[in-house]
């Protein structure tokens, strides 16, 4: 079980009484076919201490022994609040730097969803360019100008740190937006403004999800087969990070009320790049559609995906 705040997860937790049966110096290579309990719960208790007061997000999500996830709970809106007053000597203006936007406030409202839509979801196809787009303003709705917003990220694959990128700076109307660059990852996004620029506290959080396909490209060797004879599927994975032991891909084939069937399953290298074979028993006439999909996994961060189909003729 991980426990998401803010887009990041914050921690892991084994629900199992006892890890799941793996072989002997291998990731995800069971001894048995069911290796882990077929249900699990209890109580877990993650420390909140080191989270600043405000509103934060939090989600939790489940994941099974083959590395596939799916969210448990959330993602839900909760509010953090301390009584203490903050330690004398503290930090002073001058330390926390110059005041962030015009007018600079302690509390702000700070909207973002991604373009085109008013959600803060997006699901898109791999290299795609989705665009997040937002708007800073007081509580009463003026505008907060020259401001900086800063973006935190963190990638959808199990342990992955949060990381920054440059911030975003608002026009004259409070405004600001973001294309984001081909090839990334599913990720979460945090965007925050601070009344100071090195203020470690945000008078206003806004949260994004970006959920992005796998890419996957398919060839074959051929497009046309009699029967006994054997074609040749290679291919690449091509998000990355690519899991240290490759990933696993699902070749398909389409039967005739439309549904795609699983006949092999292969793992890339390291690289990404996959080869099998396949030998046809029956005879034609008929035409096949192949395809190659990439799961969800916890090792991978790229939503399931799929190549584009390929046919081949059977005489």
């Amino acid at each position: 079980m991980g426990v998401e705040i803010d887009g990041e997860i914050r921690a892991w937790v084994p629900l199992a009484a006892m890890p799941c049966r793996s072989s002997p110096a291998t990731d995800r290579t069971f001894v048995a076919p069911k290796p882990c309990p077929a249900t699990v719960g209890g109580t877990q208790t993650i420390s909140m201490a080191d989270l600043p007061e405000g509103i934060h997000s939090v989600r939790v999500v489940v994941e099974d022994a083959a590395g596939n996830q799916t969210t448990a709970y959330g993602p839900a809106t909760k509010t953090i609040t301390r009584s203490s007053s903050p330690p004398a000597g503290g930090p002073t203006p001058d330390d926390l730097g110059p005041l962030n936007g015009d007018p600079a406030v302690a509390t702000a409202r700070l909207r973002a969803s991604w373009s085109g839509t008013e959600s803060t979801t997006r699901t898109v196809r791999f290299n795609s360019r989705p665009t997040l787009r937002g708007q800073l303003t007081t509580v009463e709705g003026q505008p907060i100008k020259g401001a900086f917003v800063r973006v935190s990220m963190t990638r959808a694959a199990r342990n992955s740190p949060a990381f920054e990128r440059d911030s975003l700076r608002t026009s004259s109307t409070g405004r600001f937006s973001w294309k984001l660059p081909k090839g990334v990852s599913s990720r979460s996004i945090r965007l925050s403004y601070h009344q100071r620029v090195r203020e470690p506290k945000a008078a206003a959080t806004a949260n994004l999800r970006l959920v992005v396909k796998a890419g996957l490209r398919l060839g074959l060797n051929r497009r046309t087969v009699r029967r006994g004879q054997s074609l040749t599927l290679t291919g690449t994975v091509l998000g990355r990070p690519m899991p240290k032991i490759g990933k696993v891909v699902e070749l398909q084939a389409r039967d005739r009320g439309g549904k795609w069937i699983t006949f092999r399953t292969v793992r890339t290298n390291r690289t990404g790049q996959f080869k099998a074979r396949y030998r046809f028993r029956n005879r034609g006439p008929a035409t096949f559609e192949m395809r190659a999909r990439a799961r969800r996994s916890g090792d991978y961060p790229y939503a399931t995906g799929s190549s584009a189909m390929r046919r081949v003729r059977v005489r």
